[in-house]
């Protein structure tokens, strides 16, 4: 199964981080692979599922996943949906850890398993690098709509190690 952790310190808000994420009809406006993305249905305040088109090369796939975006937790959390299209399983988290100086420190989980074996195959061989291509996405596009807040050089390895997460997983 193609999984990944990744781990980024991002001079924005937390709170703004979270609106970005959780906007996801706007993620074909700054991921390429993206096509089109629409919520399919409100499930309650803050549970919905949506319809992903990803477009790759000549391969061309639909993913319907449940999304509960907790902002009082600061967390993301991302899974198949009953009928979930070309995706046999899916478990992807984002959770933003607010740092002292107003920063955020991201921790991104994902793993996916998809039901046609020639994309898996595919999907295994790029997906460390496709998962960082990601970050680096939502991190440009933060930028493109929210403040920098903290100081560039902050060193946020004690903090990080309060989270329970380890320096050798930052990207």
């Amino acid at each position: 199964m193609p999984s990944a952790h990744l781990v980024r310190r991002i001079r924005h808000r937390p709170e703004d981080l979270f609106d970005l994420v959780s906007d996801v009809e706007n993620y074909p406006k700054f991921i390429n692979l993206i096509s089109a993305l629409r919520v399919t249905k409100q499930l309650s305040e803050t549970e919905f599922e949506a319809e992903a088109i990803v477009a790759y090369k000549m391969l061309r796939e639909t993913f319907r996943s449940k999304i509960v975006a907790d902002s009082v937790a600061g967390k993301i959390s991302v899974e198949k949906a009953e009928k979930g299209g070309a995706v046999k399983s899916l478990l992807n988290t984002w959770t933003f850890h607010p740092l002292e100086d107003g920063s955020t420190l991201v921790d991104v989980i994902v793993d996916v398993r998809l039901k046609a074996m020639p994309l898996e195959f595919l999907l295994r061989d790029k997906f460390g690098k496709a998962a960082v291509h990601i970050m680096n996405l939502f991190e440009v596009r933060a930028g493109q709509n929210y403040p920098l807040v903290g100081n560039e050089t902050y060193d946020s390895v004690a903090e990080m190690t309060s989270f329970g997460l380890r320096s050798d997983q930052l990207v």
